[in-house]
């Protein structure tokens, strides 16, 4: 008769689950004996079990030895806690199941290996938490069910007690088959095929091209190659006359735009701005939501337009941010709906440009990228005729 089989009768289990931990785990420990309860498992855990003026130690043994199932809530505390060790050292010297709960995902001790290392562990290293609690209590609802399934003795038809490895009334070893001697094995019919004989077509030879084909096929591809060649540089010559705008022969750089941030302004120069004929104020203009720069990074600029000229000038006034700045874009949008642009030097304090507007209302935008890569929209306005922003 094996000691865990004596033990088993002696002190027959009165709870389903002992709860071990290390102290600085309590809360976690305390939890999870709540969500077992809360799903009818009788949980054993300290000290709220242990009986007033009761030895602790000897509440501990008793406890393991009447419980099913010990599950471990593992953790960098629990591996280096030397109760926790005694716990489970016990509970593997009275045959019991260990489920080790894994809280951390951190490597077992060699004593804690050398004791739980070929069980299957559980792991709730990725947070919430508590929904792998769930989990953790079908897994000890299945043990225990499995636990309470009874086998009949082939020698005498009596049940076996649970983990018993001799039956009480014969003496009889419990072997793997006994539990099915009370349901015969049906045979599974056997099903006979006909295997028919599948005819496999002798491949066929590829046929050889003849040398007037292979010239004619040759001749295509030439024709065909040139023609795209002279598609292609027409193209080349005609897109850029058709997509450039027309700019007189004194507009500036500021004025045709473009760079490598933006697209290329559709701005018109033949259109006399400064005169009071200039048809204005004829497409609808609406801003966008600015962005604030890092603290650090602050840019200061001062927006004035002419009251005669109508020109915009743009003012760097310098700021923490000068130097930090990788590129930028100044957007004048006219009331017309045409476009100008240009860029300001933020390495340079006091740099500024002139952009030629309307005596209408137009729309300025002062775009630029960090060298962190972020861009910012730092201003975004409507500036009327005769008006100092």
């Amino acid at each position: 008769m094996l000691i865990s089989d004596e033990l088993n009768r002696s002190n027959p289990p009165r709870n389903d689950v002992f709860i071990s931990y290390a102290q600085k785990d309590k809360p976690v420990a305390d939890a999870i004996c709540a969500k077992l309860e809360s799903r009818n498992i009788k949980c054993w855990i300290a000290p709220r079990d242990v009986p007033p003026g009761s030895d602790f130690p000897d509440s501990i043994v008793k406890a393991i030895e009447q419980c099913r199932i010990v599950v471990l809530i593992f953790s960098s505390h629990a591996n280096n806690s030397p109760h926790v060790i005694r716990e489970l050292t016990n509970a593997v010297n009275k045959g019991r199941n260990i489920v080790p709960f894994r809280i951390e995902d951190i490597q077992p001790s060699r004593s804690m290996e050398y004791l739980i290392g070929v069980r299957h562990w559980l792991d709730a290293v990725t947070p919430p938490l508590e929904n792998h609690f769930d989990e953790l209590a079908g897994t000890i609802e299945n043990i225990l069910a499995q636990s309470r399934e009874t086998s009949v003795c082939s020698a005498c038809k009596t049940p076996f007690s649970p983990n018993a490895k001799f039956c009480d009334a014969c003496g009889a070893p419990v072997s793997s088959t006994s539990a099915l001697e009370s349901s015969p094995v049906v045979p599974s019919p056997v099903v006979q095929k006909t295997v028919q004989p599948v005819s496999i077509p002798k491949p066929v030879p590829p046929k050889e091209p003849s040398p007037r084909s292979i010239f004619s096929q040759k001749r295509r591809v030439l024709v065909g190659t040139g023609m795209l060649i002279v598609v292609l540089i027409a193209l080349y010559l005609i897109i850029p006359m058709i997509a450039s705008p027309s700019q007189s022969p004194t507009s500036s750089q500021n004025e045709r735009g473009g760079g490598l941030l933006f697209p290329n302004s559709s701005d018109t120069m033949t259109v006399d701005y400064r005169s009071q004929n200039t048809r204005i104020n004829t497409a609808t203009l609406t801003t966008a939501p600015t962005q604030v720069l890092p603290k650090g990074n602050e840019l200061y600029l001062e927006v004035e337009k002419n009251s005669i000229t109508a020109e915009i000038n743009v003012k760097f006034g310098g700021g923490p941010g000068q130097g930090f700045v990788k590129d930028n874009q100044v957007i004048l949008t006219r009331s017309d709906g045409t476009v100008t642009q240009g860029k300001l030097n933020f390495d340079q304090q006091l740099s500024e440009i002139t952009l030629q507007g309307t005596r209408g209302t137009d729309r300025l935008q002062v775009i630029v990228i960090l060298e962190s890569g972020a861009i910012y929209t730092i201003m975004d306005k409507l500036i009327p005729y005769r008006s100092r922003a």
